[in-house]
């Protein structure tokens, strides 16, 4: 009785795995229609890299002085 029961279990968390498997390709499918994919020219990742070797370097603006300066 057992090994009847154990098998069933395998059964039942496989047909659980399937159909989560099946609900996340939905999901994918979903998230690709409602979020839209934004392509990224070379120049704008060439500025992004610039920018971020800047800000690692310290060449930045503290955001609190940018507030005060802007009257924010």
């Amino acid at each position: 009785m057992n090994e009847v029961s154990s098998s069933l279990n395998d059964v039942s968390l496989a047909m659980v795995y399937k159909e989560i498997v099946t609900v996340r390709k939905k999901l994918e499918i979903f998230e690709d229609i409602i979020i839209p994919k934004e392509e990224v020219t070379k120049a704008e990742l060439d500025e992004i890299k610039q920018l971020k070797k800047e800000s690692l370097k310290g060449e930045h603006v503290r955001w609190d002085e940018l507030k005060k300066e802007l009257s924010l």
